[in-house]
């Protein structure tokens, strides 16, 4: 052990050896942290940022074992550097908001496609969850009936876009649903209903859903649905929760952009470890505050979606006549 500790040590004193790990490791911080151009390799790299960040951080603590300082170094200092840019770009709060009296809209999303493996104890989640709205994507003629037939006594309210294909969405409500719209971006519908609060408030709620970015025509199809989109919600006068699934990980360069453009923040406070990065979302406008965010399991600990607590701000946009 001793002898292969030393051999270790060795190779990576070798000047060339280290040269290449520390341009390896810079380059993925820099392809991690910079916008990636149209390239889906580059994307691909930058989407499993949080993982090389792990990666990062334990090749410090390697390095660290075999007394490579200069390693040890440029690890650390990347690990940092993806740190900060996390920071940056997430919607961190170390002072979480205060509930209040101000009226709070609970949203839960989900997909036909989670809920089907264990589908009647994945339903009773959803209901236990005592979420005010449901997003549900990917429904069919076959799941709209048993849907509304199980939630029909908790959310009488509903909207439907009902489809063959992968792209139908529903919004289930406790509250009525005074108004719905469908958005064809990029010939894929998006499911946009006005809620009505008690206490004279008004939200909309957008479902979103489109395909993955596999080949570079899809990644700048969903990057158009997203401008699109922003476009659309920033003509509101009401508060705004959009929610779905979005086939791209908090920190894509997409997901920025569409934020940054509609003026939405995301409910996600925390960075998911796994190798595959969650891509369903819920992002809400400045009038509201998100006073919780959290997964959903099923009975068999199944994650089978994702449910947010947001709070009207005081003096936020109210119904108007």
């Amino acid at each position: 052990m001793f002898i292969f500790g030393e051999m270790l040590k060795a190779l990576f004193q070798n000047r060339v050896v280290s040269t290449l790990v520390i341009a390896g490791m810079l380059s993925i911080t820099a392809i991690s942290i910079m916008k990636t151009p149209d390239v889906m390799i580059l994307k691909r790299i930058s989407a499993h940022a949080i993982q090389f960040m792990i990666l990062l951080l334990g090749a410090g603590l390697f390095f660290l074992i075999i007394d490579q300082r200069r390693l040890l170094l440029t690890a650390f200092g990347c690990v940092a550097a993806l740190c900060l840019h996390f920071k940056r770009v997430a919607n961190i709060n170390l002072i979480q908001p205060v509930k209040t009296a101000e009226p709070v809209l609970m949203v839960a999303q989900t997909s036909t496609t989670d809920l089907a493996e264990h589908w009647q104890s994945s339903v009773n989640t959803l209901i236990r969850a005592q979420a005010d709205i449901l997003s549900i994507i990917d429904l069919t003629p076959d799941w709209e009936t048993l849907l509304s037939e199980r939630l029909d006594k908790v959310y009488p309210y509903r909207s439907f876009n009902t489809r063959i294909d992968n792209y139908g969405t529903a919004i289930f409500s406790k509250y009525p649903v005074v108004r719905t719209d469908t958005l064809n971006l990029q010939d894929i519908p998006h499911l946009k209903s006005t809620i009505e609060i008690p206490g004279g408030l008004q939200a909309y709620v957008y479902s979103f859903n489109t395909e993955p970015p596999l080949f570079r025509k899809s990644l700048l199809q969903l990057r158009n649905q997203l401008k699109n989109l922003s476009l659309d919600i920033t003509k509101q006068p009401v508060p705004v929760i959009t929610t779905g699934n979005f086939n791209l990980d908090q920190f894509a360069d997409e997901i920025q952009d569409f934020r940054a453009s509609a003026g939405l923040y995301d409910s996600r406070k925390s960075m998911s470890p796994s190798l595959f990065n969650p891509t369903n979302h819920i992002f809400y406008s400045k009038s509201f505050e998100c006073l919780r965010f959290n997964n959903l399991y099923d009975s068999a600990s199944v994650r089978i979606g994702i449910i947010g607590e947001y709070q009207f701000i005081k003096n936020s946009n109210r119904e108007t006549d």
